[in-house]
């Protein structure tokens, strides 16, 4: 029989342990209420789960989505669109899609997955946002130092990007750790070390999000006070090639004094990062998301890009996606193979008359085409250092499946978490 499914790339097996327009369109789920049509003031209006694609705060007005729609329905829908915007620049997309419920509705009934589908694909960072009615609150358990439904939310946001990567649509998840709820860092779960009966979960496309700007949650109700502002987070991701962290220090500033934005940065607590300073540290080390700040430059920055994945490293020097720079970077690496190689699915190639196999000349074409088109651009534009496509010889094209197996590794670019060195005082150089 044969297949429909074009060029299908696995993932590869661990052993025991510039960025165009295309990757920086973004999906934000949030919760949020419907808003009627309205033709005598222009808004159009929208519905619960429905699709809109959004390029400015103007196309969100147009859908009735201002800061009155946020106060009026106590949400933070219009606090993370424009923060996208903000720090993304107007005229990048963003794609929107309204839920009712806790977080765990934002997956239930492939909600989430019918939001990837009417984005025909295109996102490639997903933020899940919930504001909570009060029955909502009233109802929730605490686990782990976090609303049940945000905990559950990791797992559920990994099998998300399982089936992404399965229907050739991988994205990162950004989850909103709303209501951060533990007592200190050291009773806080360690993101990195999650269990899941009984195994360690690598949800290495997942990431948690706890930063907040304090003084605009300040003035919120007790219930918006708790937010985490994903949007922020999702705009910076927007701005960066897929091999840059958006913890970087240059250029990499959230404040934004004309407009009172991220003056005082804090957590989802609703407490300032001041207040948590010598216990930060230990936030970062467990896989958190939050602003910090650093003694002799102004301004507060994402602390890092982790995952919510131990970091593994197998003895055939294979190592995971414990960041998510490394994550885009994969996942590009995939769209950009799977585009190059897609032409020549169902065509017709000569085989070797006395193997009945590929002729090496086929070999080293379909090997130089995903080098040249994909590897070599990527790293020419420094998104990855180098990469390398081999093809089997051994595939065979006669016989069904008629597969043509080729596998591909890529060396992505290093990073700078800390500059680490000694420096004395000399009568002379």
């Amino acid at each position: 029989m044969g297949s429909l499914k074009g060029v299908n790339i696995q993932r590869g097996t661990l052993g025991a342990s510039v960025t165009g327009n295309g990757d920086a369109i973004c999906g934000l789920l949030a919760t949020g209420v419907a808003v009627a049509a309205n033709a005598g003031s222009g808004i159009s209006g929208i519905a619960l789960k429905q699709t809109v694609k959004l390029q400015s705060l103007q196309d969100a007005a147009a859908y009735g989505i201002d800061e009155a729609y946020d106060s009026t329905n106590h949400l933070s829908v219009y606090r993370h669109i424009s923060e996208f915007f903000r720090m993304a620049g107007e005229g990048n997309t963003l794609y929107l899609m309204l839920y009712a419920g806790n977080m765990e509705a934002a997956f239930a009934d492939d909600v989430a997955k019918q939001f990837i589908i009417d984005a025909e694909g295109e996102i490639r960072c997903l933020a899940v946002s919930n504001t909570p009615t009060a029955a909502i609150v009233e109802e929730l358990t605490y686990v782990d130092g976090m609303p049940s439904d945000v905990r559950s939310s990791i797992q559920l946001g990994q099998q998300l990007y399982d089936w992404a990567y399965s229907t050739f649509r991988p994205c990162q998840i950004i989850i909103e750790g709303r209501d951060f709820h533990a007592a200190n860092a050291a009773s806080a779960l360690d993101l990195r070390k999650i269990t899941v009966s009984g195994q360690v979960l690598q949800a290495y496309k997942v990431s948690l999000c706890i930063g907040q700007d304090w003084k605009a949650a300040d003035a919120l109700d007790s219930i918006r006070q708790s937010r985490a502002d994903v949007g922020t987070m999702l705009g910076c991701l927007s701005a960066k090639a897929v091999n840059e962290n958006i913890g970087e220090v240059e250029g990499g500033s959230l404040v934004d004094a004309t407009q009172n934005l991220w003056l005082i940065a804090g957590l989802s607590n609703h407490q300032t990062i001041a207040g948590w300073d010598s216990q930060l540290e230990s936030l970062d080390s467990k896989g958190y998301i939050f602003p910090i700040s650093y003694t002799g430059i102004s301004g507060y920055y994402w602390n890092n890009d982790h995952t919510c994945t131990p970091i593994i490293r197998d003895n055939d020097g294979y190592f995971n996606e414990y960041t998510i720079s490394y994550g885009r970077v994969h996942d590009k690496a995939v769209r950009d193979l799977r585009t190059c190689l897609l032409p020549k699915v169902k065509s017709t190639q000569p085989i070797d008359p006395n193997t009945g196999l590929l002729p090496q000349a086929l070999v080293t074409y379909f090997e130089r085409l995903a080098d040249d088109e994909v590897f070599n651009v990527m790293a020419a534009e420094g998104l990855i250092t180098a990469g390398k496509t081999t093809v089997d010889r051994d595939s065979d094209l006669l016989i069904s499946p008629r597969e043509l197996k080729v596998s591909f590794v890529l060396v992505p670019t290093g990073q700078i978490d800390e500059i680490k060195g000694t420096i004395n005082l000399k009568t002379s150089i």
